[in-house]
């Protein structure tokens, strides 16, 4: 016994017209204006437009419209004009993942409240892309002096500079800066000061005891594995060869050191 699954096909001769989605626009969200699932909101649309859109269909062309109706999937026991048990006004909190958030619009728009009180003493200016974080490191203080609002980046150059949650608010604004202006730096010389600056941490630390015996139990590390792994040991030594062939066909001086290596 076989079983074949049906797949999806518009209904043929019935156009999903824009008068249709203007209608649709017009009674969003949903539940302002007393529906309760979808299979109403449908119902009505196909006596209005003389229309048979399923409501696999009602839905597909929905979301290729980018039209959010703010309802749930099955249908709703709740009498036409009554709001849901778990529906809450615009105004309240909620908590989620140890952060709190305000609803700001329906049907179901929540923002962290972080951002909130930062957008609204900071008019004009929006934190869409970024992170507002706190400096205490508290996530229930919403004082507008505790907030501050940074890029991704920055955040990400504050964790390695050695940012943590136990900073003071001190040392937080500190790192902040810091990150700035490594931020400042590179923008302004480009990847040439990244190198250079790596390579100038590199001369400092490479005669420290503590680099030494770090690069030394690498080099035991790899050498064990290469003694006992033949797959390793084969990739390492194709890795040599072709290295050498490129070297040879491009460099002289290459070609002169093998060179002299075989006369001897």
């Amino acid at each position: 016994m076989s079983y074949k699954g049906t797949t999806y096909k518009r209904t043929k001769g019935v156009l999903w017209t824009d008068e249709i989605c203007d209608w649709i626009k017009e009674r969003v969200p949903c539940r302002e204006y007393g529906y309760t699932s979808r299979k109403q909101l449908l119902e009505e649309l196909n006596q209005t437009f003389n229309t048979s859109f399923s409501v696999h269909s009602f839905c597909t062309h929905c979301y290729e419209k980018g039209i959010q109706l703010g309802l749930c999937h099955s249908n709703s026991a709740i009498a036409r004009g009554e709001k849901h048990w778990r529906h809450r006004p615009v105004g309240s909190f909620q908590e989620k993942k140890g952060y709190v958030r305000i609803k700001i619009g329906e049907p179901n728009q929540w923002m962290q409240y972080q951002r909130y009180v930062w957008e609204q003493n900071h008019p004009g200016q929006s934190a869409e892309g970024k992170t507002v974080i706190f400096m205490d490191g508290n996530t229930r203080n919403f004082s507008p002096d505790n907030l501050e609002c940074v890029t991704r980046g920055e955040l990400s150059v504050m964790a390695e500079l050695g940012c943590s949650k136990e900073c003071s608010v001190d040392e937080r604004r500190a790192f902040l800066l810091m990150a700035r202006i490594k931020i400042a730096k590179v923008k302004l010389f480009g990847k040439e000061y990244q190198k250079t600056r790596a390579h100038m941490l590199y001369l400092k630390v490479k005669d420290t005891p503590e680099y030494k015996a770090k690069v030394h139990a690498q080099y035991l590390k790899r050498k064990e594995r290469y003694q006992n792994d033949p797959e390793y040991r084969k990739e390492q030594q194709n890795k040599a060869n072709s290295y050498r062939k490129k070297h040879y066909a491009e460099s002289p001086e290459w070609r002169e050191r093998v060179k002299a290596k075989k006369r001897k």
